[in-house]
């Protein structure tokens, strides 16, 4: 069944209202109708069962038949932390970082970067519309915000709110992840920090690790940093959010 996200500002009175891109989309690419089932999903976690009721230029109007709040969203606050790379490869970190759960994700620009610094700020719009589409196919009950590019130095900054700090870094100094010694609880928050292709300098790693960081590697092989953001996801879900064997994936 096709799905939609709709602000939970625009739900009210058991009625929802589909505009913007997601309107389009229904419109003019799936070609619904009234009559039509759907699935909308909010941004305070809940997703409704509805109908469409009626099409007008610029919006639909779907009525709600049913909302739950569905169990799919990682116990893991975690946030991205990464460094923009060239091209197009920011599109396909932010695509697959969103199926995997992660909830905010914060391009950043540093002194090895190779990608857009400046100009990246545009592609935050493109950006967010890829999450969003992220979110609707993988069934996921919320959209990660995706950050304003900043400098590595407020990284270290912001990161410090998070329980857990992690810099993903193949050089020396580094902590197998396997050998990380688990916290004393169990983190409701991690950040992980990946550099973009050139890497992190010295100087960035020293202060990372004076901020709290444990600069790990992933193992003998260097990756490349879109492929390296995706491994880190993964097994800091793995270890402490939802894709371990144990966890349960059926809804509430």
């Amino acid at each position: 069944m096709p799905r939609f996200f709709v602000p939970a500002s625009d739900i009210a009175d058991g009625t929802a209202s589909v505009r913007g891109s997601e309107f389009r989309h229904l419109q003019r690419v799936l070609r619904l109708r009234e009559g039509d089932h759907v699935t909308l999903f909010d941004d305070a976690g809940t997703e409704h069962a509805g109908v469409v009721v009626s099409l007008s230029p610029r919006v639909a109007l779907v009525r709600v038949t049913a909302s739950t709040m569905p169990r799919r969203e990682s116990p893991l606050a975690l946030t991205l932390y990464q460094g923009i790379p060239k091209g197009r490869k920011m599109d396909l970190v932010v695509e697959k970082a969103t199926e995997l759960g992660v909830q905010t994700i914060v391009p950043f620009h540093s002194a090895f970067s190779l990608g857009a610094g400046a100009g990246a700020g545009a592609k935050r719009e493109r950006w967010q519309r890829i999450a969003v589409a992220a979110a609707k196919q993988s069934g996921r009950t919320s959209v990660p915000a995706i950050a304003a590019p900043i400098a590595f130095t407020e990284v270290v900054d912001a990161a410090a709110a998070h329980d857990l700090r992690l810099l993903f870094f193949e050089g020396t100094g580094t902590v197998p992840f396997v050998a990380l010694p688990e916290p004393a609880t169990p983190p409701q928050s991690a950040a992980i920090a990946i550099g973009p292709e050139g890497g992190f300098s010295r100087d960035e790693t020293a202060a990372a690790r004076d901020a709290g960081f444990a600069l790990v590697d992933m193992g003998p092989r260097i990756l490349r940093t879109e492929t390296a953001a995706l491994v880190a996801a993964t097994l800091v879900q793995a270890r402490w959010g939802d894709l371990g064997a144990a966890h349960s994936h059926r809804d509430a």
